[in-house]
């Protein structure tokens, strides 16, 4: 089935400030990020030198355009900084719909210090969406005590 809300159902719920101080893992965005996002965002339709897209951007979410009834992979490559306790290792536990397939290399993340990043790829395919439809899926990243939530969301635009 289809997901009509999917990512976009979730709230932002209650704010717990007890778990917000113990973050396990973030995704660092730099200005000079969003500067090459806009760029690619803006001068990439006239200018092929132009690289790069949104998609490059190290965010925890993941979006890909896809064209309808077609066959489709995409890869996204992200780095975690771990602010948790030291000797952490984080396993990724992938939560999709039978429409498309996720996939993360690799599958477990360890740090051996405060600060220490490392580097992931998700590669999401597919084929033969429908006009029109938005499939969700999503990566939980855990040590065991810390989960860090990472929502990918595949969509077609009409033909």
């Amino acid at each position: 089935m289809y997901m009509k809300k999917g990512e976009f159902a979730f709230g932002v719920g209650r704010i717990n400030p007890m778990k917000a101080i113990e973050l396990g893992l973030v995704y660092e965005a730099l200005k000079e990020d969003y500067i090459k996002c806009f760029v690619a965002l803006t001068l990439g339709r006239v200018c092929k030198d132009v690289k790069g897209s949104q998609k490059d951007l190290n965010y925890p979410s993941m979006q890909a355009l896809i064209e309808s009834g077609k066959s489709f992979t995409d890869e996204f490559s992200r780095t975690v900084t771990n602010v948790g306790p030291v000797g952490s290792t984080y396993k990724a536990k992938v939560i999709t719909v039978s429409h498309i397939n996720v996939s993360v290399k690799p599958s477990a993340l360890s740090f051996r210090s405060s600060g220490e990043k490392n580097s992931f790829v998700v590669t999401v395919s597919g084929k033969g969406l429908p006009i029109k439809i938005r499939v969700s899926a999503s990566i939980m990243w855990s040590d065991g005590t810390h989960n860090v939530r990472s929502p990918i969301v595949v969509y077609t635009n009409e033909a």
